[in-house]
């Protein structure tokens, strides 16, 4: 027991003097408002404990926020607890530290997705990682295996199955044609017919070659349409026939008129004319221009084949339209017979160069199901309208030009393309990224009327105010009344649709556009206006301009008035500059192998072939491994020189509204078929008949349509906007100057620009196809632009104002800065015409002349006196022009940059230090 006790009594003490300890600890840190960190610090404190006076006094960071308080910062002192608390308590003091100022303008912290007026507000955060687009709509890519991410955005066709056809029946029966192909979907609901019936062929055969005896695989073909389809559609059919997509009426004549093949008042040329026409001249008559245009333009109209590779695969006549194709030409038919001939087919990645440089000579590509839809995808009509067209841009695709690849061969061969190219990721239309497509715009009646060859604009019926209205005005509606005997046609029409059936009924208003044709998929809703898309089913509320406060820009009178809706909105436009056509009698293909090209003949002919030369693809037809045609006995081949997206020149087009014009194209040729394959043309533009330049340009709508529009330094005090050029370079002063050079060398002038269109005085250099449509601006339109009003000032301080961009104001010039100014006097000015010239030893476009005589001593020449003589090695001087008669003409595009040449005994100078383009 007393054990225990002694025990109990020696916990007690210990407890008690631990006790002790920890409360006088513990009554420093309610003294002071600390916490139990200082007693960890090793630290020796010397300081005094804080008297109250300096304890209330305002600190460092006061004194600064508040210069007119009278009293002074106190010196922070930094107390620690000594190592003898119960001798030193010591503490240490923070510092309060004030709420941040109000900002006065937005930065980018106040996002977190930098690019939020591009993109749109993004709910989920972790979406800013992923690969995006900047404000200049190049899309960025933050991936490690960028070929895997390509070739799975071409394949991407942006539609289901079941949105597209509906319900898919499958044909399960035995015997007759059904003996191969069991499984084969019903064509359409409507067309239940027996397979013979547009076919052909014989079904109760039991061999294979009589029953295929008289079979026709594509009744809808362009050839077989009129027998077939028109039976019970002949008015469709003879629609089809008339439009442009089946004359090629446009492309025919406005080439011929650009190299001088006919005058513009002729009777048009065209491949299924009447009596107001003429036909198209056979291979190997006419003017030159037909051998090229049977041999490229020609091979996108619905009546011919297309090629065998990715993005081309497509049937022909009614079915380019209506018989759907996926990029990969891969069928999901039940059809046994495709599956067969698809699983005996080599295994290859067919979106590799590799695949594509053999496209004549590559397997059939099939129809994804065998099935009629009118729900047709925007992937089907970019089989055709892709090429740097409106197709391309509404998917966000910029093909890049033609030029010599420095990669491996392995490398590039596995290089994914789509249409033979590869491409810039850009910013896509807004109307493909909210899940629209085509045939939601462009109705039926659009791509079937009948149209004049230079008129084509004209058959363009929707426009942006049809479905958004005005500032004044909503959309014009169309009651569908119940006893109209028209409403029952327009609604059995929307039915064949299967994500339209049901959805219009009579008592509903539907849209009508500029042409007043009824558009079914948009009806009214109350006070909205809805539409259904024809591809997805999906709906989309249309934002109407009348419900939306009107921006600055929207505020001003002509901007709504005179300017297409495209002008500001798009923005960017794929733009080729420059197209040198080179023609030849034979060819030697070693010197185009590193050449990314991307024509499928140039791809897949070689010097080894026994009948040399291109097809002709008016007469081309898809075999299941291969594409067969006539041989024309000459080469055609096409190199841009430039090509971008960021500049657009404006310009007036037929409606009398202020739009982009787009060159398509400025021809420069080289005839090689002289005797002895001596040139008869040198990098030559042609004349028209009417004297102006064979360097066509026509107006255009950028599909790249966006809410986020292009600033107003793009056309405002933006020289190049209005068709005068870079003003950082030579230009064309007088038209005059221009023609003379032009009728006298067959070259352009020295001072030559490909994108000057006129001269300062309005005058045009290159010709607007047609002339009585489209122009480019004029005097007063130009000088109203590039010397801007105290009115422009003030609605541009106040648009920058709206945006929140207020820090440019203090700008006394806008968009260049010091640095950019004092590079470009670092640099000098630049060299003339070096967009229009191409060294394939530097990779790049530049100026070269080859000089008879020896070269003179380099001297120095100061950027004011700009020298005539571009030459080759990387030395820093240039030499003195040589007299014109010891020079030899200076070209577009020299024919033999692909021959060895022999290096001179000295260096030649080079470009003193001018960038390339």
């Amino acid at each position: 027991m007393n054990k225990i006790f002694r025990l109990f009594l020696s916990l007690t003490l210990a407890g008690g003097f631990c006790l002790a300890t920890f409360l006088t600890y513990s009554s420093g840190q309610a003294i002071n408002e600390k916490d139990l960190s200082d007693f960890f610090d090793g630290s020796q404190g010397n300081e005094s404990v804080e008297s109250p006076a300096e304890k209330n006094s305002p600190g460092i960071l006061d004194f600064f926020l508040k210069p007119d308080s009278d009293s002074k910062p106190a010196e922070i002192q930094e107390t620690e607890i000594d190592r003898k608390p119960e001798n030193n308590i010591q503490t240490k003091e923070m510092v309060e530290v004030p709420s941040s100022l109000p900002k006065a303008q937005i930065d980018a912290s106040d996002f977190e997705d930098p690019f939020y007026r591009v993109r749109g507000f993004q709910e989920n955060s972790e979406k800013v990682l992923q690969p995006g687009t900047t404000l200049d709509g190049v899309q960025f890519q933050s991936y490690g295996e960028t070929n895997k991410f390509i070739e799975k955005f071409y394949k991407e066709s942006n539609f289901s199955i079941e949105d597209v056809y509906g319900k898919v029946e499958y044909l399960e029966r035995r015997g007759g044609c059904y003996t191969c192909h069991q499984g084969i979907e019903r064509i359409s609901n409507n067309h239940r017919f027996s397979c013979v019936r547009c076919h052909g062929g014989n079904r109760r055969s039991s061999s294979l070659p009589k029953a295929h005896k008289g079979l026709v695989s594509n009744p809808s073909s362009a050839e077989n349409a009129p027998r077939f389809c028109g039976k019970c559609h002949e008015n469709h059919v003879s629609k089809v026939e008339r439009s442009l997509m089946s004359t090629a009426k446009r492309t025919i004549n406005i080439t011929r008129y650009g190299w001088g093949a006919q005058p513009l008042d002729e009777l048009p040329y065209s491949l299924k004319p009447d009596e107001n026409e003429q036909v198209f001249p056979n291979a190997g008559e006419g003017h030159a221009v037909d051998g090229f245009l049977r041999t490229k333009c020609l091979r996108c109209h619905i009546g011919s084949e297309s090629p065998h590779r990715p993005g081309d695969y497509r049937a022909s006549g009614c079915s380019s339209c209506h018989m759907i194709y996926a990029n990969d030409g891969i069928s999901l038919s039940h059809d046994r017979a495709i599956q067969k001939v698809q699983n005996q087919n080599k295994k290859q990645n067919r979106f590799s160069r590799k695949f594509a440089e053999n496209s004549l000579n590559n397997p059939r590509g099939y129809p994804l199901l065998h099935k009629f839809t009118v729900a047709v995808p925007s992937v089907q009509c970019e089989h055709c309208h892709s090429n740097n067209g409106v197709g391309q841009e509404f998917e966000g695709l910029f093909a890049k030009p033609s030029r010599p690849i420095e990669s491996p061969a392995q490398i590039n061969a596995d290089k994914p393309v789509l249409y033979g190219k590869d491409h810039e990721f850009l910013v896509p239309d807004i109307h493909r990224e909210k899940g629209m497509h085509c045939i939601d715009c462009h109705i039926g009646d659009e791509m079937k009327p009948e149209l004049e060859p230079d008129k084509i604009q004209s058959g363009v019926q929707i426009r942006c105010v049809d479905c958004h209205g005005t500032q004044e005005k909503l959309p014009e509606g169309f009651l569908l009344i119940e006893s109209d005997p028209n409403t029952k046609k327009l609604i059995k029409r929307a039915n064949l649709n299967p994500n339209l059936k049901k959805k219009v009924k009579p008592g509903d208003t539907v849209l009508v556009n500029s042409s007043d044709s009824p558009m079914l998929h948009i009806k009214r809703i109350k006070k909205e206006w809805i539409l259904y898309s024809k591809v997805t089913g999906k709906k989309h509320r249309i934002p109407l301009l009348k419900n939306l406060k009107p921006s600055i820009a929207h505020q001003i009178p002509k901007h709504m008035q005179e300017m297409e809706c495209s002008t500001c909105h798009a923005r960017w436009a794929a733009t080729d500059w420059g197209m040198h056509v080179i023609r030849e009698k034979t060819s030697i293909f070693e010197k185009w192998k590193n050449w990314n090209l991307s024509d499928p003949i140039n791809l897949s002919n070689g010097s080894h072939n026994e009948n040399p030369g291109m097809l002709d693809w008016l007469t081309a037809k898809s075999l299941p491994q291969k594409i067969e045609a006539n041989i024309i006995n000459e080469y055609w081949w096409t190199v841009f020189a430039d090509s971008g997206w960021s500049e657009m020149v404006m310009g007036k087009n037929s409606r009398g509204k202020y739009s982009i014009l787009k060159p398509r194209y400025q021809y420069f040729i080289t005839d090689q078929t002289g005797p002895l394959g001596m040139p008869l043309k040198r990098a030559e533009p042609p004349l028209t008949l009417d004297d102006s330049a064979g360097l066509i340009w026509t107006e255009y709508s950028p599909h790249t349509i966006r809410k986020t529009v292009r600033p107003c330094e793009d056309c405002h005090k933006n020289s190049l906007s209005v068709g005068l050029g870079d003003s950082l370079k030579n230009s064309i002063q007088e038209t005059g100057q221009f023609f003379s050079t032009l009728k006298t060398n067959k070259q352009v002038h020295p001072d030559f620009q490909l994108k000057q269109g006129i001269d300062p005085n309005g005058q045009a250099i290159q010709t607007t196809f047609p002339e009585d449509g489209s122009r480019f601006l004029n005097q007063d339109e130009i000088s109203a632009i590039q010397e801007p009003s105290d009115r422009y000032r003030a609605f541009r301080s106040l648009n920058l104002r709206e945006l929140n961009y207020s820090r440019l104001l203090n700008r006394n010039e806008f968009p260049y800065d010091m640095r950019h100014k004092v590079r470009e006097q670092t640099l000098g000015q630049p060299q003339p015409r070096e967009d229009l010239f191409y060294d394939v030893e530097k990779n790049q476009f530049v100026k070269i002349e080859k000089p008879k005589a020896p070269l003179e001593t380099p001297k120095t020449v100061t950027p004011e006196q700009p020298p005539e003589i571009k030459t080759e090695e990387n030395d820093n001087s240039i030499t003195e022009p040589l007299p014109d008669e010891e020079k030899e003409g200076v070209i577009e595009f020299l024919y033999d940059i692909f021959q060895e040449k022999e290096k001179p005994a000295e260096p030649l100078p080079s470009l003193n230090d001018a960038t390339p383009l």
